[in-house]
Order: structure tokens, then sequence, then C-alpha cells
């Protein structure tokens, strides 16, 4: 099959996150299978507009929010034209319907409701102003535009969420995660947590911060909080105003940091206000680490309440440190959640997912 997959980042792209993940690791591995997967989404500064990364041929254009005007040109302008198009929704869909007459889906992580607001509430008037425009987008008018696609998502609770504006969903297929080869290394001697996701206002960041505050009695805590994102240089200051002194706010990090912390640490913390699965929670899993996350969609899908991890209410930071602590204090309970956990991992293997979603694409009219 010819596959064009439309979405707002590629993986190069230094603000990728998981939806870009997602998609690289089923694309190359379709490629493997025998297909062609075009993609498009936007550029950025001093970027390639056109590469081959893993066989997947990226056309880039634009910026993150002129590339939803511009992606429709650059797609009647491709020499080769796709069988199929995934219309990858990343809070605004690129309405391909209104431009192309191909079979093609709606892929939707999660619904970006509540966050449209969280996110610019407290902004300047343009953020508050892209925030209604966002929601009407995602929220009335993409229900109308694709009443007749089908959709395709990643979590039981986002199917449950989705399936109240679409009817037709097609089916659901969880991330998967690498399976590394790694060099085993110890738990760190001294109580650690670990955060490492975007740093954006609905991620949860603060809830951690004020949640560590609660903590300061455990003696000798660590608080690694890993990424970047719009809020991060507000969360550093949130953190000296609160006189935080355990906390440490690593920036964008490598896979090999990355495999080495989620061993290292005590516990993982995902206090995100909504997820669509939540791929760290399970990567952490693998490392054997368990996982506290909020009892949201997406995370409440991931994590395996007081098997492979422990949920919180979402925004509680009372709660959170509760559960912090419980973990923190009983090394034998942490080591059973984190052999659940690495059961539990193993079973979202890529090439799996690959299959499972390729199957969708084949099947569903």
């Amino acid at each position: 099959m010819k596959i064009l997959i439309f979405t707002w980042r590629d993986i190069k792209n230094p603000k990728a996150g998981g939806s870009e993940v997602y998609f690289h690791e089923l694309a190359k591995r379709w490629i493997k299978l025998g297909n062609r997967v075009q993609w498009i989404s936007a550029g950025w500064k001093n970027c390639k507009k056109q590469e081959s990364i893993d066989g997947v041929k990226i056309n880039r254009v634009g910026g993150e929010m002129s590339l939803y005007l511009l992606a429709p040109f650059i797609y009647l302008s491709l020499k080769e034209k796709p069988e199929i198009i995934i219309d990858n929704e990343n809070g605004i869909p690129f309405f391909t319907p209104l431009f192309s007459l191909k079979r093609k889906f709606l892929h939707i992580h999660h619904n970006h409701k509540e966050i449209w607001k969280t996110q610019t509430e407290s902004r300047g008037l343009k953020d508050k102003l892209l925030g209604k425009i966002g929601y009407f987008l995602e929220n009335i008018l993409m229900p109308r535009i694709y009443r007749n696609i089908s959709v395709i998502t990643i979590s039981p609770s986002s199917k449950e969420e989705i399936s109240k504006g679409y009817k037709k969903i097609a089916g659901v297929v969880n991330p998967g995660i690498e399976f590394y080869k790694y060099k085993k290394i110890s738990k760190s001697k001294n109580p650690s947590i670990l955060f490492l996701n975007r740093i954006k206002r609905y991620k949860g960041v603060k809830t951690l911060l004020d949640a560590s505050v609660k903590l300061r009695d455990i003696k000798n805590l660590e608080v690694l909080i890993a990424g970047e994102g719009d809020d991060l240089e507000e969360m550093k200051e949130y953190a000296r105003k609160k006189e935080i002194k355990n906390v440490k706010f690593l920036g964008r990090i490598s896979e090999e940091k990355k495999q080495e912390l989620m061993q290292k640490t005590w516990v993982f913390i995902n206090p995100s206000s909504k997820e669509g699965w939540g791929i760290v929670n399970i990567e952490a899993n693998y490392f054997g680490t368990p996982v506290i996350g909020s009892n949201v969609s997406g995370i409440k899908d991931s994590v395996i309440h007081e098997k492979t991890g422990l949920l919180f209410e979402h925004g509680n930071d009372k709660d959170l440190a509760e559960k912090i602590r419980v973990l923190l204090h009983n090394k034998k309970l942490r080591e059973k959640m984190g052999k659940t956990g690495k059961e539990w991992a193993l079973k979202f293997d890529w090439d799996k997912k690959a299959k499972e979603y390729l199957k969708i694409l084949k099947e569903t009219g």
C-alpha cells in the first residue's frame, strides 16, 4: 500500500514527542512489510525540506501553524499519490476530506478539550484567542467534517471519549516500546523519583513540585525533571519560589540517559491531566520501575493500579505525595510492582502493533 501521513511534527523535529515516535515506529515497520510511506509535517529553522528517514519520505512545509494552510498544496504537488491517508490530529486536524478523495482515516490520540483551556487560561490575549479557535476546530467543526471517516485511537478511554462524537471507530492500537538491549544499572542509593515528559501546563509538573514540598522529611530524596517545553522556565521559577532544593531540571536528555534514569530511579511520576496512552509509563515499567500516574484518560489504561504502579487523583498534590511516600518506604512493594510492570511492558511490541494498525487500514472500508 501507498500510505501518506499528515501530522504536526516528524521524528527529527526538536519538539518531537510521543505522537511522532508512535507513527515513525509504525511507518518504518510498514515499509519493511513492503509498503511505501510518505509524511507531511511542519518544518523548523534550517531544517531540510525533504528527507528520507528509515525509508519514510518526509516533506516539511511552513511552521507549526502555517503548516495547516500549506499542507494541501504540498499534497497536490506530490508525484506519487497515496492510496490511503492518515490524518493525525494533534489538537487540530488537516481537514483532508476537503481536498482529497482518497481513502482516509482520522487518527486521534486523545481529545484536547480541557487542554485548550488549561494551556491558555492565564496567557495573553493571542494565546486565549488561539485556544478558542483550537477548541472550535477540534470539537465543533472536526466531528462534522469527519462524520463519515473511520477513526483510530490508542487507548480504551480515548475510544470511549471519542465515540461520543464519532460513529465509525475502526479500532484501538496501543503504542509499543523499544525492547532495548541495555546494560543493567542498579537503583540509586538514595531515594529518587523521575518525571520525563514535555513541560507544559497540562503535564502536571506544578503538582509534582507541590507534592515534593510535602516530602521534605524524606532524607536525601532526589526529584529529577527531564524534558523541555513552554513552561520550563516558569516551573524552574516556581521551584525556586517554593525553595525546593532537591529538584534538578535536566532539560532534554538522550535515549541513553533515559534508559539510565528509568533504571536508577525508584519511582516514575506521570501527573499529566490527560494522555492518549502514556508511552513513558510502559517504558519505565520495562526498566523495572513502578509508575505513579494521574487517574485520567490514557494513563489509567497504561498504569494498572496496585499492579504496575499507583493512580492518584489528578491535581491533588497531597494524594500524590502520599502515594510516593508509600512506594519509597516499601522496597518489597516497589520490587513486586517493578517485576509485574516488566511483564506488562513486554506485551507492547512495536512489530505486533504495526501489523495491528496495518490490518485496520487494509480491512476497513
